[in-house]
């Protein structure tokens, strides 16, 4: 039986469609909406001006709930991870990080990666299939169901609601793009979410075609790149992607970005040891970043899989941060949040692995996951 299709993947354009077909009011689209994603309900039940026969035409029609919650951890610093089933057995983790007031969620965009990057758990659990923009904005949800349930409140003494997302959990949001975007214009459409913008990030290892896609979409949203070093040798070692796309090219969608959306770009920065903290690559990222728009997130290198890679001393790290500074380059270190839970950038990664390759092997077809090339 082929599982159907979740009702919160659709646009509000897309549903007026299938109620016209269904001989049913296209304005009723818009209250089903409210109901999805302003009042966040759980069941069809809950839509009480929609009538029972138009209930029931949506239940045989589409799927609510796309994922399971199989369990949360929370961390000591107050993050908190999920583990959710999807409707055919595959296994994906989604984060919450509750900080000065905001409450942001790393949203995973794939169930596994295919990227590769040396750094990252995510990798080793090779790819299976693309999620749903319904699965994604799921993990939003049940993270704001988690809040209320919990009785967690913000700094205005309300119940407390998802503030900004992160596309960097599991998995390359532009090898999804089609998804990613109709969760950012979910997200920012004024009558549901009413989410800014500059509110959501999204996250890429460095898909530079996709990157012009981007903007050619007009999708709501900020661009981040995990640049993560900065030559073409040692960017090579650690991610892949950069055998396709290597650094020049990366800079020139960068600029064209920057261009046509007068935006500034985040690049993450993971600090390795001998490798991406050093004076030279401080140098070779001065050379990158001063003349651009950009601003820098280092992250420390959490644990991970590969014995070759090594977090720096925090001598090592200050002594890097303090000559980029110099430059007038704009960086911050970014404080590891939830490394006990193994939560952290890079350790997001179902242990049973074995789990989702049982769900591939039971018959579900695999996406091209492989990255394209010009």
């Amino acid at each position: 039986m082929e599982w159907p299709l979740n009702i919160k993947t659709l646009t509000t354009d897309e549903l007026k469609a299938w109620l016209r077909d269904v001989d049913e009011k296209p304005f009723r689209a818009d209250q089903i909406q409210k109901w999805l994603f302003c009042q966040q309900v759980r069941s069809y039940d809950e839509m009480v001006n929609i009538s029972p026969a138009l209930r029931e035409k949506m239940a045989k029609q589409f799927s609510l709930r796309a994922l399971t919650e199989d369990q949360h951890m929370v961390s000591v610093d107050g993050t908190v991870k999920w583990l959710f089933t999807t409707h055919d057995g595959y296994h994906i983790e989604t984060v919450m990080i509750p900080a000065n007031g905001r409450f942001s969620v790393c949203v995973s965009t794939q169930v596994g990666c295919a990227m590769n990057c040396a750094f990252c758990r995510t990798a080793k659990m090779g790819f299976f299939r693309n999620l749903e923009a319904g699965e994604i904005l799921e993990e939003i949800l049940n993270v704001n169901w988690y809040l209320k349930d919990n009785n967690i409140f913000n700094e205005e003494g309300e119940i407390a609601q998802v503030t900004n997302i992160i596309f960097m959990g599991m998995g390359e949001p532009l090898n999804n793009l089609e998804n990613v975007h109709r969760v950012c214009c979910t997200l920012h459409n004024q009558k549901l979410f009413n989410m800014g913008a500059k509110r959501m990030t999204v996250s890429t290892s460095g898909v530079v075609p996709r990157i012009k896609e981007l903007v050619d979409r007009n999708t709501p949203c900020c661009l981040a790149i995990s640049l993560n070093s900065t030559n073409n040798e040692y960017r090579s070692s650690v991610m892949p992607v950069n055998n396709i796309w290597p650094i020049e090219k990366l800079l020139e969608a960068v600029d064209d970005y920057i261009r046509r959306t007068d935006n500034y770009v985040t690049f993450e920065f993971v600090l390795i040891q001998n490798i991406t903290c050093t004076p030279k690559a401080a140098k070779e990222l001065i050379r990158i970043c001063a003349p651009r728009r950009v601003k820098v997130n280092a992250i420390i290198l959490n644990d991970g899989d590969d014995p070759n890679l090594h977090a720096p001393t925090p001598d090592e790290v200050d002594t890097f941060l303090a000559a980029v500074r110099a430059a007038q380059v704009q960086i911050t270190i970014r404080t590891a949040r939830g490394r006990d839970i193994l939560a952290a950038c890079g350790q997001l990664a179902y242990k049973k692995n074995k789990d989702n390759q049982e769900a591939f092997e039971r018959g579900h077809s695999l996406p091209d996951a492989t990255p394209m090339s010009n």
